[in-house]
């Protein structure tokens, strides 16, 4: 017999169970399920927070100088983003930062490319921004939602434009032969056409060669390797878990575990991934990278937004305070771009983390080598 079901029929508590009548514990479990649900909520101005309804959903984080060179390029400055785009020199990560910010301006209107196209038609930058806007555009037209709720001339519209990128990504690395960004745009065509493995990292293979760190590729490759497109959960592990472990001490891409972690979490809603024994010093290695890059750094944003949810997730509360004070108002960024209501979703975590923190006496969070940690 179960020793649960024989407790429950005896004794005191038993019978008080039993004797309870039925529309009234049913009046109670419903009045307890409602409390359940019912949010918590706090007043953002007593913690310094952006309220919900001033919540950005379009960006990762602020960027004055970017959102000034986009509004200009729309308005027909080329000239401006040609040298915005070059004054990355070669920080091919940063360049390739920026060049998204051109490529969703072109979406956006495309006539100040086609007039810098015209008048400098073998810049490899003008036939980067073109080759990269079309890849874009290719994943507006597809959408965000998973492919059941993706019609099939979404699809259509998707490939096709993604085919056609294709020679002009390779165009542009004829162009520009030691520049990574032409090959990083493939990643998403490889994905998108359902490049074999095989394939996929022999075009790998070229994107390291020019910079093995590279954190937008590998943002980018990680998607190729998750198992709702082109590879499983063991691959996706496989990838993060090595490029983190190789990275150089500072770099941010240890956050590749955390992601993995987020990915997983979210295909196989399987929140008992943040309780595997990795978690805790993958966390950890990502706070100690995000001490070690500018404040400034424009991947920052990114990686405290994945920071500060997995270690809500972890009921590491006073350091989750930490990571969404220094987020502000932007939640345009994996994990609550994917939710339904990102703003929602992301409230939902801050909240509770600020509550939980203020019942714990509001403690600091440790102090990491490099940078000594205040109050918040």
């Amino acid at each position: 017999m179960n020793p649960f079901v024989a407790i429950a029929g005896t004794g005191l508590l038993g019978y008080a169970a039993i004797s309870i009548p039925l529309n009234a514990r049913k009046a109670r479990a419903k009045r307890a399920a409602a409390a359940a649900k019912k949010p918590i909520v706090i007043d953002p101005a007593k913690y310094g927070l952006v309220p919900g309804d001033r919540l950005d959903a379009r960006f990762a984080g602020p960027d004055p100088e970017g959102d000034a060179v986009a509004a200009a390029a729309v308005a027909g400055d080329w000239r401006r983003a040609a040298a915005y785009l070059a004054e990355a020199g070669r920080d091919w990560d940063l360049r390739w930062y920026r060049l998204g910010i051109l490529a969703h301006a072109a979406v956006q209107d495309d006539a100040w490319l086609k007039a810098w196209r015209t008048e400098y038609p073998h810049d490899p930058a003008a036939a980067l921004v073109h080759a990269d806007a079309l890849v874009v555009l290719a994943g507006e037209v597809r959408g965000a939602k998973r492919a059941k709720y993706t019609t099939a001339e979404q699809f259509e519209g998707f490939r096709r434009l993604l085919a056609e990128a294709l020679p002009a990504c390779q165009e542009a690395a004829r162009m520009a032969p030691e520049d990574p960004s032409p090959w990083i745009a493939q990643l998403t065509i490889a994905q998108g056409l359902g490049w074999s493995h095989g394939d996929f990292r022999a075009l790998w293979a070229e994107v390291v060669a020019r910079d093995p760190y590279h954190f937008g590729a590998h943002t980018r490759a990680l998607q190729y390797w998750c198992a709702k497109w082109r590879g499983s959960d063991e691959l996706m592990f496989a990838f993060a878990e090595e490029a983190a472990a190789s990275a150089p001490p500072a770099s941010l891409l240890r956050v590749l575990r955390l992601y993995a972690a987020f990915e997983h979490r979210i295909r196989e809603n399987d929140a008992a991934v943040y309780q595997q024994p990795f978690m805790g010093p993958a966390i950890d290695a990502v706070l100690d990278a995000v001490t070690q890059v500018p404040p400034g750094h424009h991947r920052l944003p990114f990686v405290r937004h994945l920071l500060a949810d997995a270690l809500f997730r972890t009921k590491r509360h006073a350091e989750a305070v930490e990571q969404f004070h220094a987020v502000g108002g932007y939640i345009g960024s994996p994990p609550w771009s994917y939710a339904a209501n990102p703003a929602d979703a992301f409230i939902h975590a801050r909240t509770n983390s600020f509550v939980e923190w203020e019942r714990a006496g509001r403690p600091a969070p440790p102090a990491r080598a490099g940078q000594p940690r205040n109050p918040v």
